[in-house]
C-alpha cells in the first residue's frame, strides 16, 4: 500500500499519513508538541493541495492524547474539512477512541455536537 507521510509519528507529535490507494488520511498518536502550529500548518497545506487534485477524502483520527494548543488547531482542520465537504466534495471523518478513554470520546462529541462538524465518533475495540 503506497503512502505519503505528512508528519512522522514522534513521542509528542501525531503521525499524519495519507494512503493513496484508499484515499485515506490517518492522524494517530499523541499531539502535545511545543509548536502545534508547525505540524497543523503542514497538514492544512497538504489538505489544500489534496483538494486541488481530488474531490474525496476519508479521514480517520485516533489520538491517545491531545493538549489544548493542538486541540485548537485540530478544530480548525476539522472545520476546514467540513467546508470542503459542503463545497461538493466527499469528505468522511471518523473520530476513533479507546473504550476506556472518556476524554477522547468527549472531545470527539464536542467537535461533532458543539461545532456542527459531521464527525462519526466510534469506539475502537
Amino acid at each position: 500500500m503506497e503512502k505519503f507521510v505528512i508528519q512522522e509519528e514522534l513521542k509528542n507529535c501525531p503521525g499524519i499519513v495519507y494512503f493513496t490507494h484508499s484515499n485515506k488520511l490517518e492522524i494517530i498518536g499523541r499531539s502535545i508538541p511545543e509548536n502545534p502550529e508547525v505540524i497543523y500548518k503542514k497538514l492544512d497545506d497538504w489538505i489544500t493541495h489534496h483538494f486541488e487534485r481530488s474531490r474525496e477524502l476519508n479521514v480517520s483520527i485516533q489520538l491517545e492524547y491531545i493538549n489544548s494548543g493542538s486541540s485548537k488547531y485540530m478544530y480548525e482542520i476539522l472545520k476546514r474539512l467540513t467546508g470542503f465537504g459542503r463545497s461538493g466534495n466527499v469528505v468522511k471523518m471518523k473520530w476513533l477512541y479507546e473504550e476506556d478513554d472518556e476524554a477522547m470520546l468527549e472531545l470527539g462529541e464536542h467537535y461533532r455536537d458543539t461545532a456542527g462538524i459531521p464527525l462519526e465518533v466510534e469506539m475502537v475495540v
